[in-house]
């Protein structure tokens, strides 16, 4: 009888643009994600989770042409030709809506929008939440840029103005403070100013969405590149969006001339000429942001040389929870780019996040249930320790306990159980003595 085939062993991989984390990663991420819900309670907000899964109908139109191509379409479970016409099988553009109905989230703002419009009538308003979970994007990995990364979001619904505005630059430069992020650069524009550009140039409305993509362009390709394009179509952009005549006295008239923005101009004023280590304000007025929903003020955060893009984003949007049937509510938020965050904050080994050594308890012939009894004294006062899983030699554990980078280790003994001592071993300075149980806690403090 011929021997069975071994399965052909599967080579560990990943998808392009998705990680793993180990677990300095993950303590370190989580410091992150800590800090920063601090400060988010700390000015009012509420944390909300929505599920990874939306329907494409909540989710499409939402991001512009080029947001909607990058979705992660998820195909209908069981036989999802099964009912598919012949016609639609023609082609891509024909076939996806019979065979894929949801998507998974492409941001945190449209979920909690439709969240927001099905608990209205429950929640107080002005509305404010945080969130931190995933998201996917069907995008090209490169630097600081993943296929699946997490968001960081503040947002108030029913609000809006320079007031929440200058809440936002506060959540921020509190945030970068707090992570140790200096140097950074808060662009500010409003889509109204866009508006009124695109009205100058004489582009056509129904094509604004395009105008504001090729602006948007500057900071990438420049100025000079960008006005270029535009000269090519026959348009001639006006000097006072050059970004490099940040807040200009003639930008500052086009300002005063848009009602919207007449009454905050003093405001703008005074933010344009304060700064500090950590962030400045700088009025740019080619940043246009390319998701359809905004509709006022809109923001990003960038630090000049780092060359990992936006760490944060975010902007103001009017209409967004009535699309979705609820109330008819403005709204303004700040998305802190997590990944380029933690990209700037450098290598895990740096210590940001880094988790306090445990106490490794080492055994030899104490009974197990001296063992747990030591360990279940070290927890009560607060410590994390554990002890190895079997009694083998002592240098093994030793070993082991310093290959972990721990500092503590206990050893106990049958010698040790009678008189409930143990042996207390400090592997930094080799070190090693005797003490009762109740005192090692204070010892390893």
């Amino acid at each position: 009888m011929p021997k069975a085939l071994k399965p052909e062993k599967i080579r560990p991989a990943l998808p392009s643009g998705f990680r793993d984390f180990g677990p300095a990663e993950v303590r370190r991420r989580r410091y992150v994600f800590q800090t920063l819900s601090e400060i988010f309670e700390r000015y009012g907000y509420e944390p909300l989770e929505t599920p990874a899964v939306e329907l494409l109908s909540v989710l499409l139109g939402k991001y512009g042409e080029e947001g909607d191509k990058l979705l992660f379409r998820i195909l209908n479970s069981g036989d999802f030709l099964a009912d598919v016409p012949e016609a639609a099988k023609e082609s891509t553009a024909t076939l996806l809506p019979y065979i894929t109905e949801k998507a998974l989230r492409y941001d945190l703002t449209v979920p909690m929008a439709r969240w927001v419009a099905q608990n209205a009538g429950t929640l107080v308003f002005p509305f404010k939440r945080y969130q931190i979970q995933p998201v996917w994007r069907a995008d090209r990995p490169q630097r600081g840029r993943f296929r699946e990364f997490y968001q960081c979001d503040v947002d108030i619904v029913g609000a809006e103005g320079i007031v929440p505005l200058l809440e936002m630059i506060d959540i921020a430069r509190a945030g970068l403070r707090a992570l140790g992020i200096r140097g950074a650069t808060f662009h500010l524009n409003h889509r109204s100013l866009l508006e009124y550009a695109a009205q100058e140039v004489r582009w056509p409305k129904n094509q604004f969405s395009t105008f504001c993509t090729r602006l948007d362009k500057t900071d990438k390709i420049g100025w000079q590149a960008v006005e270029a394009l535009f000269r090519e179509e026959g348009y001639n952009l006006p000097a006072w969006l050059n970004p490099a005549d940040n807040f200009s006295s003639q930008l500052q008239a086009h300002l005063a001339a848009i009602p919207s923005l007449e009454k905050d101009l003093p405001v703008l004023r005074e933010l344009i000429s304060l700064s500090d280590e950590t962030l400045s304000i700088q009025w740019d007025a080619t940043l246009a942001r390319g998701l359809e929903y905004y509709t006022g003020y809109v923001y990003e955060i960038r630090v000049p040389g780092s060359r990992v893009g936006s760490i944060a984003a975010g902007g103001a949007y009017a209409s967004l929870v009535s699309d979705f049937g609820g109330p008819d509510l403005p709204a303004m938020g700040l998305s802190f780019g997590i990944e380029r965050i933690l990209t700037l904050l450098g290598d895990p080994s740096s210590g940001a996040g880094e988790s306090p050594s445990a106490i490794l308890v080492a055994w030899i012939d104490a009974s197990p249930t001296y063992v747990q009894k030591v360990v279940q004294s070290l927890h009560k006062e607060g410590l994390r320790a554990f002890a190895y899983p079997a009694a083998k030699k002592l240098s093994k554990q030793i070993e082991y306990a310093q290959r972990r980078g721990f500092r503590w280790v206990v050893i106990v003994g049958a010698q040790e159980e009678q008189t409930e001592h143990v042996q207390l071993k400090d592997l930094y300075s080799h070190v090693q003595h005797t003490l009762p149980l109740h005192a090692v806690a204070t010892a390893c403090k």
